[in-house]
């Protein structure tokens, strides 16, 4: 027999979709804690866990410079294509462009490895506190 709803603690009911991939990814942690019901494991989860906002300014950015770059570099090449030729000033600026290029992605994912620690050491020590990282 089923409890009315003013007799529950919890009496406000949310709902949510999932994939079966996702159900089953949450019935695997779920297994992992020990096969709680699915509703306190829900509620737990959902008030005690870290929110994690993933910004995709750095990415924006880097994309536009790694068009820009393109840019360049297709425009050296129309000019070597064109001319048949290829000067040591365009051959200086091709490997400045990749070099910026390089130091560019190397930076982005480095910021990136180092949100990646972050969220791990969260996740791992409990540590749950609500600073923005």
């Amino acid at each position: 027999m089923k409890q009315s709803d003013e007799h529950r603690t919890r009496s406000v009911r949310s709902t949510v979709r999932m994939t079966p991939e996702e159900r089953a990814w949450v019935d695997m942690r779920r297994a992992s804690v020990g096969n709680p019901k699915f509703n306190a494991f829900a509620c737990r989860a959902l008030t005690t866990s870290k929110i994690v906002h993933v910004h995709f300014t750095d990415t924006k950015k880097l994309l536009e410079q790694m068009s820009r770059i393109g840019n360049n570099l297709n425009q050296i090449a129309h000019r070597a294509n064109e001319t048949e030729r290829l000067t040591a000033e365009d051959v200086a600026l091709v490997k400045k462009e990749v070099y910026d290029l390089f130091l560019a992605v190397n930076d982005n994912l480095l910021h990136r490895l180092d949100l990646v620690q972050r969220y791990e050491r969260v996740v791992l020590n409990g540590n749950h506190e609500n600073s923005r990282d």
